[in-house]
């Protein structure tokens, strides 16, 4: 399935397993190294607002169409900008 978080002024769409394993996604290091991000939270008393949820039927056809063009075997995972 193909979710999206919303990060500043991008909304930005990943295929996950399920609701969990976005959230794992969303939330690692990792993932906010790989959108330029030191991290995606910094500390402090703010909350998190990059909670995954499903694409909609147009984010899911543009992470489509990018992941067609641009995904490559080796790739672990593909972070498309849709918005």
């Amino acid at each position: 399935m193909i979710y999206v978080v919303d990060v500043d002024h991008m909304r930005l769409a990943f295929a996950a397993r399920n609701e969990t394993h976005a959230a794992q996604i969303a939330s690692s290091r990792l993932f906010a190294q790989a959108i330029g991000r030191s991290e995606l939270d910094p500390p402090g008393p703010q909350t998190s607002s990059h909670h995954p949820r499903a694409a909609t039927l147009q984010e899911h056809v543009v992470y489509h169409d990018m992941s067609v063009e641009f995904a490559d075997a080796a790739v672990d995972i593909l972070v498309a900008r849709v918005g």
